[in-house]
């Protein structure tokens, strides 16, 4: 078991019809079919890497940096800041259709050393990164897992960015 990140592209019509929802039961039935949940089309899971991708991408566990702080977080809360609608372990966040172009264009500009010179297995142990207490346990195994989706995630942002999609992020168990 565990926490993990999900990622659904959807058109400015899809959001639309999300940015509507009032509750949790409402946003279940938008992300699923047949009460599963909805893996098809422009969908990626990234499993328990998306807080270490956080966290590469931005330097620090709290980084809030755009655009690539919006990669794993967003930028928006279905149901607003104030009152996100909570599907899984936090709010649904999302990025608009512009905010999915730069973070497209960020990602392809930042490379594997970049990548790589933020990981701090200490930094990140003592910061409570998901999953947490592993990566002073796990060493540059820690950053060989986190690496592992970054393609996916650099090509999913790209597809969408291409397709003029805006970007659901939610983490399930």
């Amino acid at each position: 078991m565990g926490m993990y990140g999900n990622f659904k592209a959807v058109t400015q019509e899809e959001l639309d019809t999300f940015l509507t929802c009032f509750t949790t039961e409402e946003i279940s039935t938008l992300l699923s079919v047949d009460g599963e949940l909805d893996t098809s089309g422009d969908y990626l899971e990234i499993e328990k890497k998306w807080d270490g991708l956080h966290f590469l991408l931005t330097g620090s566990h709290f980084g809030r940096t755009p655009p690539l702080s919006w990669c794993v977080f967003g930028n928006h809360s279905i149901g607003g800041d104030e009152e996100p609608i909570f599907f899984g372990w936090i709010g649904i966040r999302y990025l608009l259709p512009h905010e999915v172009f730069q973070v497209a264009q960020a990602l392809s500009e930042t490379s594997y050393e970049v990548l790589a010179s933020r990981y701090s297995p200490r930094d990140m142990d003592q910061q409570e990164v998901y999953p947490i207490g592993i990566w002073e346990r796990d060493g540059d195994i820690g950053l060989d897992y986190i690496l592992s989706c970054y393609p996916a995630v650099v090509s999913f942002y790209q597809k969408a960015a291409r397709q003029n999609k805006a970007v659901l992020m939610y983490i399930t168990s």
